[in-house]
């Protein structure tokens, strides 16, 4: 999602330049789990595709191909000026049904559903985890309400592994854990809520795994690009969290110590990842 407004908090902007380069890594990571969104589609096929903080439409883009085409979109995000172009990308990539954008937060799922009516779909890509306890009771609260199958994408698990291993990676993994949670949001334990409330809600709740596995040996430019990215968006924010709980000196090191020894890694093409995610597939149980 392009920007996300957690309880008492300002909206939170996710640039718009990394949801590009991480569009790859998602499609590769979700590969395997179009048997079973196939399923999904045949068994409650949409007329109306809801897409909750839709940002750059890779989420859409990707599940395109795999419906009928001819479905209605109902767009939702924060980012006004991603939403058009969004919607521009989305029919350029083959929609042809009504494509409809609305510029607010979570609170605009609601009354969505209740506008689309009966067969709608709701799909979100790396989302949840910005989201508060509060949040997530509410978007499960709304799929309940109008008994809407959903497609939670690409879920952070705070599961990690880097080879070559270094001592202090659990320690800075840990840092950039609580570093999500900042704000009350839910971060790495916000797939696994989702699906204990949506259970509890009577959906019917299928988790899938969907990690990133990244090598710096394969050479490809866009990969490298992410790999680099990720790789320093995350020093940041562990070493930011750090600080914060006055552990200056770690902070210090995971900036001028871990972090050029992971960026030399990938330079040379030795260094291997993957990077733990989950995408959840809900379907109401019967009445």
């Amino acid at each position: 999602m392009a920007d996300v407004r957690g309880d008492d908090q300002q909206p939170r902007r996710i640039a718009a330049d990394w949801l590009s380069l991480r569009e790859t890594l998602d499609a590769a990571a979700r590969h395997s789990t179009v048997d079973a969104v196939r399923t999904l589609l045949a068994e409650s096929p949409p007329r109306t595709v809801i897409d909750v903080g839709c940002g750059t439409g890779s989420g859409g883009r990707w599940l395109l191909p795999l419906l009928r085409g001819n479905e209605d979109w109902v767009l939702i995000d924060h980012d006004a000026d991603l939403l058009a172009h969004t919607a521009a990308r989305l029919r350029a990539a083959g929609a042809r049904g009504k494509i409809s954008t609305r510029c607010a937060d979570l609170a605009e799922l609601g009354p969505a559903l209740t506008e689309a009516g009966d067969e709608s779909l709701v799909i979100c890509s790396a989302l949840l985890d910005l989201l508060t306890p509060h949040q997530l009771e509410a978007l499960v609260a709304d799929l309940a309400e109008h008994r809407t199958p959903f497609l939670l994408a690409l879920s952070v698990t705070g599961g990690i592994a880097i080879q070559p291993g270094l001592p202090e990676d659990e320690r800075f993994a840990a840092a950039f854990n609580r570093h999500q949670q900042r704000g009350g949001r839910c971060g790495p334990e916000a797939a696994s809520r989702t699906a204990t409330l949506a259970q509890r809600a009577g959906f019917q709740v299928t988790s899938l795994e969907t990690d990133w596995q990244l090598d710096s040996a394969e050479h490809d430019a866009g990969r490298l690009d992410a790999l680099h990215r990720f790789i320093t968006d995350r020093a940041t924010a562990a070493a930011e969290q750090l600080s914060a709980e006055g552990q200056a000196d770690q902070a210090a090191h995971i900036t001028s110590g871990w972090l050029p020894r992971r960026r030399r890694a990938i330079d040379e093409g030795t260094l291997g990842m993957r990077v733990e995610h989950v995408d959840l597939i809900g379907v109401p149980g019967r009445p």
